[in-house]
């Protein structure tokens, strides 16, 4: 009674198929399916089937306007991003099977946000504003107040401050012109006239 039991456990053993111990690791570019490490699928290409222990994994490559850049697992492509003119956006960069699409704005605008989703036109300065940095395509134009010896009289996303032009003192008191102080004379460049002795003298 004592050695069947015995005898069983033994041969329990012995008849026991052994299996190999299921894999917890993939190597880099690699997934666990199961219990077999499957091959992602390149960039460029989508998963159509998992490996098996007598099949490679199966990929297929993207379609036209779809894109994978990375090693992937993915059943589906991303879509190329749309540049829609209508948000001021334009194509910069075509998309390939591997690469998204990229879009800039038009002239004259820079993106409304770090996604780029549309456009927005760049703010001028107003006058007595001068640009100190110029807007580009992703972000507005940076404004500041004109120094003193420097004017703006316009609005404009791109114009400068512009300095002021001294010329010689005028006979004329200060009280007929009251932008005259008593000293010499300052007004913008190209556009001053005063008169002297009677004679008008664009500066």
């Amino acid at each position: 009674m004592v050695r069947l039991p015995l005898q069983c456990l033994l041969w329990g053993c012995l008849l026991t198929p052994v299996h190999p111990e299921q894999a917890t690791a993939c190597k880099g570019n690699q997934y666990l399916s199961g219990s077999h490490c499957c091959d992602l699928c390149p960039p460029g290409k989508k998963l159509v089937n998992d490996c098996t222990g007598i099949t490679e994994t199966e990929c297929s490559p993207c379609g036209a306007g779809e894109f994978l850049d990375t090693w992937n697992r993915e059943s589906r492509c991303h879509q190329h991003k749309y540049c829609d003119p209508n948000l001021g956006l334009q194509v910069q960069g075509t998309g390939t099977s591997t690469t998204d699409a990229t879009c800039i704005c038009h002239e004259g605008q820079h993106c409304s946000s770090d996604a780029c989703e549309s456009c927005i036109l760049h703010s001028p300065c107003a006058p007595g504003l001068g640009v100190k940095q110029l807007a580009t395509g992703v972000s507005d134009t940076v404004c500041e107040p004109c120094p003193v010896g420097f004017f703006s009289k316009v609005s404009s996303a791109l114009e400068k401050c512009h300095p002021w032009t001294r010329f010689p003192e005028s006979d004329e008191s200060s009280g007929s012109d009251p932008h005259h102080d008593g000293g010499p004379v300052c007004c913008p460049v190209a556009v001053c006239l005063y008169q002297k002795g009677g004679q008008g003298a664009r500066k």
